[in-house]
């Protein structure tokens, strides 16, 4: 897991995952399960930034955590973000509270 380049997940183009010489992906060790469901970007139009920005009617949420759940150790949740656009590769966004997970209670959000 500590040899895998994690570098062409950020760097590659597109939204797939790339494949390595052979034509295989890479094993995703942490946050390898978790649920997809669709969002809406509304922007409160209170700025002057453009793009994603503005709002987008279509995109994909997938909330994780980073190992499998256990009573005795702390939820480890992440979320990436992804909005589709029109001849462009699509905005992406990933976050993690931290890697070794939240304080306190057992509460995704």
């Amino acid at each position: 897991m500590f040899l895998a380049d994690i570098d062409k997940t950020f760097t590659t183009p597109g939204d797939a995952m790339p494949a390595d010489g052979l034509g295989f992906t890479r094993t995703k060790y942490i946050h390898s399960v978790g649920t997809v469901g669709k969002v809406k970007f509304v922007s409160n139009g209170k700025h002057d930034f453009s793009g994603i920005f503005k709002g987008a009617d279509y995109g994909l949420i997938r909330m994780s955590v980073a190992t499998k759940p256990s009573g005795s150790e702390p939820l480890a949740p992440g979320f990436g973000l992804k909005f589709l656009r029109d001849g462009v590769d699509s905005a992406n966004l990933v976050a993690m509270y931290a890697t070794n997970g939240t304080p306190g209670e057992w509460n995704f959000f």
